[in-house]
């Protein structure tokens, strides 16, 4: 009995250390991502609500067009200030960018018809976005809804009908592309497919860290636990409904752990 009174004693100081991981990443991600705000800034280009834009000069906040085929500057949207619940009007503010929420954005089907869920990146023409192919670098965000290139045409360019689709923004690297070698395929794939959107780095791997650990403290318990139990029956049979009660108790613990688990694991990586 004693040995699974420090079982559980370990198990409560494993579990306090995975709550205060999350409650930090959390926290930080929560601070730093400052989702829906809309910045102002200014162009020397006459920029429409929906257009992909680069960063030029972070000094004076000057934006430009994204050029076409070249996805290593992707910034933001330029979106209508009124559709942002905050906005930060600088003293010239000409255009106003959104680089987190959910926003609506130019896209083409030059690289096939998009889909909910498809990468977005940029495309043949300047300011307008497409699918995300593995050449792209970067990724503007993930569409929420689709566009076939035939129903919702909203103008053309070169033949080139365009539309307008909401993406969820998060411009982060392109999960599609081989070039990023900081984490596995396999577990890009299952974070991204989790989470319906791009995963940082270090996200993946900090939830990686809460599994690994939630799972060796659920089958550290569960062992202990059982094991004690068995022996305290062999030694003591009459006291065998007691001991099952309490084993069965530790058995819920450790579920709970792993349960617990799980849901920081899946909400590490939704955020």
């Amino acid at each position: 009995m004693k040995a699974t009174k420090k079982v559980k004693i370990r198990l409560l100081l494993i579990s306090a250390a995975t709550l205060l991981a999350m409650f930090f990443v959390f926290g930080s991600g929560l601070i730093a991502r400052a989702d829906n705000v809309v910045e102002g800034y200014t162009s020397s280009q006459t920029l429409q609500p929906g257009e992909i834009v680069t960063l030029v000069d972070a000094k004076t906040k000057t934006v430009k067009a994204a050029p076409a085929n070249n996805a290593a500057g992707l910034y933001g949207v330029v979106v209508d200030p009124s559709d942002a619940p905050i906005t930060l009007v600088g003293q010239n503010s000409k255009v106003f960018v959104a680089t987190t929420g959910t926003y609506q954005a130019l896209v083409s089907v030059s690289n096939g018809p998009i889909k909910g869920g498809d990468y977005i990146s940029v495309s043949s023409v300047n300011g307008i976005g497409a699918k995300a192919t593995p050449g792209d670098s970067l990724i503007l965000g993930r569409a929420v809804n689709g566009f076939n290139g035939t129903t919702g045409v909203v103008t053309t360019n070169n033949g080139k009908n365009i539309g307008r689709i909401y993406i969820n923004i998060s411009v982060s690297k392109n999960p599609i592309s081989n070039t990023d070698p900081t984490l596995p395929s396999f577990l890009r794939k299952a974070a991204d497919g989790l989470a319906n959107k791009s995963v940082p780095v270090i996200r993946v791997y900090t939830a990686l860290l809460i599994f690994g650990v939630s799972l060796i403290a659920a089958i550290t318990v569960l062992y202990s636990g059982v094991r004690g139990s068995l022996i305290s029956i062999g030694r003591n049979p009459l006291s065998r409904k007691a001991i099952f009660s309490g084993m069965y108790k530790t058995i819920l613990t450790g579920l709970g752990v792993f349960i617990i688990g799980m849901a920081g694991v899946y909400l590490l990586l939704k955020i």
